[in-house]
């Protein structure tokens, strides 16, 4: 287990410095360590991710990596990679109790088809489009080395709690506005978003307001697709890897509102919640309303391991599509607001909602343009 962290680690953490750490002589340590058992093991793999000083890394068991399966976006359990050599490979160990695990598929296998599309030249955002198509299973096909390909057909779980709440308020004018909060990014974040979306314009909705106060975050996939459902195929934000690649992430899904749009951040919006304000307010889609983010702006892996636990790791940071780094700094709001819900509960939304204004702010990227020309 230690070598399978050291390896992970190696190839995925972002801070190639390994915070100083002589990453060779590390490994050559464990090498000569070998073999440990179970216990010895774990324990040097706590201290080896300990020692790279990053706050959102780290080892844990089975039980915690369990729950980690609501976020689990292709809803099978599977971790799906690029290698090297550009085939698409099974990135980690499947968690116990997922379905992929039961079909027993392994870590390292080529991914030769998801849902009858070759994966050949498919990026991992192309593979969540692929496998996260209509109907309860995924058809995977797989290759073991030196094996027969297989093709498997797998159930999607997705045992997850539902993070979107909306309602249609009639406003004191006669207007009708429509309101969602999202607590959390996870499996199921995009798919009750877009019905929701859909229910609310049939409804007569004429403007939205995105409440995502309290969001600490989770799959930036959801960011993606939420971004994608209020906007005309967006640039979201680019994403900075361990390899030092600067990559601009666009969302793939349809548009569905063009409604004017608020969001409600408050100082414990995080991550891909702060992904999702930022990509609103620099595309001038919406107002950001409330205090500054969290400022969590580095996006963490899960990979399984064979023991049942998992490595958590941070792969990459992320900025705006302004260029602005999140990390430490968090989103500013277009105009900081106290609202009455975040001092009364949760009772006194309609209040705020009732005294919502939707004049439009500058938008700060616009006025970047309309400077630079």
């Amino acid at each position: 287990m230690a070598e399978e962290v050291w390896s992970l680690i190696d190839k995925y953490f972002l801070d190639r410095t390994f915070n100083g750490i002589d990453w060779p002589a590390v490994h050559r340590q464990i090498e000569a360590r070998s073999p440990m058992s179970e216990a010895e093991a774990v324990d040097e793999a706590e201290r080896l991710v300990k020692r790279l000083g990053d706050r959102y890394s780290r080892v844990v068991g089975a039980a915690q990596a369990a729950k980690l399966n609501k976020y689990d976006v292709t809803g099978v359990g599977l971790n799906l990679i690029i290698a090297e050599s550009g085939e698409m490979r099974v990135g980690a160990v499947p968690a116990p109790d997922t379905t992929a695990a039961a079909a027993g598929i392994r870590y390292g296998e080529r991914v030769l088809r998801l849902n009858g599309q070759a994966t050949a030249g498919m990026s991992s955002f192309d593979a969540l489009e692929a496998i996260q198509g209509d109907g309860d299973r995924v058809e995977v096909e797989v290759q073991a080395p030196g094996a027969e390909a297989r093709t498997l057909s797998l159930l999607k779980a997705y045992q997850v709690k539902n993070p979107l709440s909306k309602r249609l308020l009639t406003l004191d004018d006669g207007s009708r506005l429509g309101y969602l909060k999202l607590t959390e990014f996870n499996a199921q974040c995009n798919r009750r978003m877009r019905v929701a979306l859909r229910e609310l314009e049939r409804d007569g909705a004429q403007k939205l307001v995105l409440d995502l106060r309290g969001n600490g975050g989770g799959v930036l996939d959801g960011a993606l697709g939420i971004a994608g459902m209020l906007m005309e195929r967006p640039l979201v934000l680019y994403v900075n890897d361990a390899n030092g690649a600067r990559q601009p992430l666009y969302s793939r899904e349809k548009a569905l509102s063009a409604l004017p749009l608020q969001v409600w951040v408050d100082a414990k919006t995080a991550s891909s919640g702060e992904v999702l304000a930022g990509a609103l307010h620099d595309n001038c889609r919406a107002a950001v309303l409330g205090q500054r983010t969290y400022g969590k702006g580095v996006i963490q892996g899960v990979f399984g391991l064979s023991n049942g636990g998992a490595l958590i790791e941070t792969v990459a940071s992320y900025a705006t599509p302004s260029g602005e780094e999140i990390n430490q700094k968090g989103v500013s709001p277009d105009e900081e607001k106290f609202f009455a819900s975040d001092v009364l509960g949760a009772s006194f939304i309609d209040a705020d909602l009732k005294s919502a204004t939707f004049e439009r702010l500058a938008c700060a990227a616009e006025v970047g343009r309309r400077a630079r020309d």
